[in-house]
Parts: C-alpha cells; sequence; structure tokens
C-alpha cells in the first residue's frame, strides 16, 4: 500500500524524490558524509557510474523508523533514504538495494551494535539468543555477467530490468486506484510485481500496465518459467537469517523490523 505521513517530519511520498535529495545535499554540509562502497551492495553497484555517499541516521529518522507498521513502512524507508543518501535520486534507487541501505545505515549508525534474537532450535529444540550483526544477513547478488535477454517459451524476447523505488511508487498508486487502469477495477499486485522486470518484449518498449497486461496474458508455462526464473535471479536481502545452534542444526528465523532493533538498548 502507499504509505501514509507519520509526522511533519516525514518527508511527502507524493512529490520528486529527487528533488528533496537535492534541497538535502544543498542543504547539509558534505563532510558529514562517508563515499558508499557500492560493490557491497546487492547490486553490486552496477546500476550506478556515480559517486553514492551516505551518513548516519538522524533522531527523525529512528524515530520514525522504530514506530513503522505495515501500511507507512515504505514511504519511511524511502524518506530515510532520501535524507541519507546523497549523489543519487532515491526513485532511481533499486528495490534490491533499499532494504540492504536501510540495514546499512543503521549498522553505521550505531558501529554495528548487535541486535538480539530469541530462537528455537529446530534440531534439539533448545532456545537461545543470537546476536545478530549486519554480516549475519542473507544477501542474493547480482551476477556481474547477468544476461538481460530472456526468450520464453512462447518465443517471445524479454528485456529483463530490475524494479526501483519509483516503480514501486508507482505500482501503489495503481494499487489503491484500480479503476483508472482496467475495466473490471481489479489488480493483482504479484502480478504487477513481476510486470516491473519486464523493460520489453521483441524490442518494444512497455510502461508497467502493459507489462502487466503481458504477463496476464501469457500461457501457463510461459509465465511459471519465467516468474521462476526471475525470482532465481533476483537480488536484495532475503527475509530470514540462518542460524547455527551449537548442536550443529541450522535454523530459519524470518527478519522483522521492530522498535528495540532501530532503538537498542545499549550497555
Amino acid at each position: 500500500m502507499q504509505s501514509k505521513k507519520i509526522d511533519d517530519e516525514i518527508l511527502n511520498q507524493g512529490g520528486d524524490l529527487g528533488a528533496i535529495t537535492n534541497t538535502l545535499m544543498n542543504s547539509t554540509p558534505n563532510n558529514n558524509y562517508t563515499i558508499l562502497n557500492k560493490s557491497m551492495l546487492p547490486s553490486k553497484g552496477l546500476f550506478y557510474p556515480q559517486e553514492i555517499k551516505y551518513k548516519k541516521l538522524t533522531t527523525i529518522d529512528i524515530k520514525n523508523l522504530s514506530t513503522v507498521n505495515s501500511d507507512t513502512l515504505d514511504g519511511v524507508m524511502n524518506s530515510v533514504l532520501s535524507r541519507n543518501i546523497i549523489n543519487i535520486n532515491v526513485n532511481d534507487i533499486f528495490v534490491g538495494d533499499k532494504i540492504w541501505l536501510i540495514f546499512f545505515l543503521r549498522s553505521v549508525t550505531y558501529n554495528d551494535y548487535p541486535y538480539a534474537i530469541r530462537y528455537k532450535c529446530d534440531n534439539c529444540g533448545n532456545s537461545s539468543i543470537f546476536n545478530m550483526r549486519f554480516n549475519d544477513l542473507t544477501i542474493d547478488y547480482l551476477k556481474e555477467d547477468f544476461n538481460y535477454s530472456y526468450k520464453m517459451d512462447n518465443n517471445d524476447v524479454i528485456e529483463i530490468t530490475f524494479p526501483t523505488v519509483g516503480n514501486e511508487i508507482s505500482c501503489n498508486q495503481i494499487i489503491q486506484e484500480p479503476e483508472k487502469y482496467t475495466m473490471d477495477g481489479i489488480i493483482d499486485e504479484e502480478l504487477l510485481n513481476i510486470a516491473c522486470y519486464i523493460k520489453s518484449v521483441n524490442g518494444t518498449k512497455l510502461s508497467i500496465m502493459k507489462a502487466y497486461d503481458y504477463i496476464t496474458n501469457l500461457d501457463g508455462i510461459s509465465f511459471t518459467n519465467f516468474s521462476n526464473y526471475m525470482s532465481d535471479v533476483n537480488f536484495g536481502v532475503k527475509p530470514y537469517i540462518n542460524i547455527n545452534c551449537e548442536c550443529g542444526g541450522t535454523t530459519i528465523v524470518p527478519l522483522t523490523f521492530t522498535s528495540d532493533y532501530f532503538m537498542p538498548k545499549i550497555k
């Protein structure tokens, strides 16, 4: 869903986040920023030719991140990135890098202070606490030799792209007002997300809705194989971490943004 405003300190997501970023660049001393090693990103920085800089989270950022819910999460994260990442239009940040950047900013803000996760081992049944640090994230990286051309089972040739924050915002707007985009007023959110990975079909560039129409009219085999392929090659932070127990077993624990993750009790 389209993110809602928590308070006056959260930037309005209806505006141009690129313009917001430029305003922040002009109003904030650059000596507060550090050059980002783009090769650490899930995308390995392959889509960003320019130098990107970051700074630590502010008090407002920490407060807003610690009070997010499912309706406000995207808007808050976008606002946080627009405040703390410069030299790039926030709309041009790829979704696969977005979550990573939020974890990264939290890590540099607190000097990678660990986050205590209580878990129960699936193997031995014992309960314990795992102190998660930034390097414990499970990350899928984009292959540097990735082939952006994909031949479908129906012989169509797809030029693949990956969704950006700008695409994400556009999809949220479509989902909010589906009657403006379809005859029956129904949009399948999952299929719309898959459509964001299609840049062109047989050399013809497609809008998100044109790509959505293309996806919804595919035959079953072509759709299934393309969907599975994109799941395999996509990049980003996995929504879980693997915890190795002393018994030798491994437990998968879901990752969630909690208030104490962004406001840890530092001893």
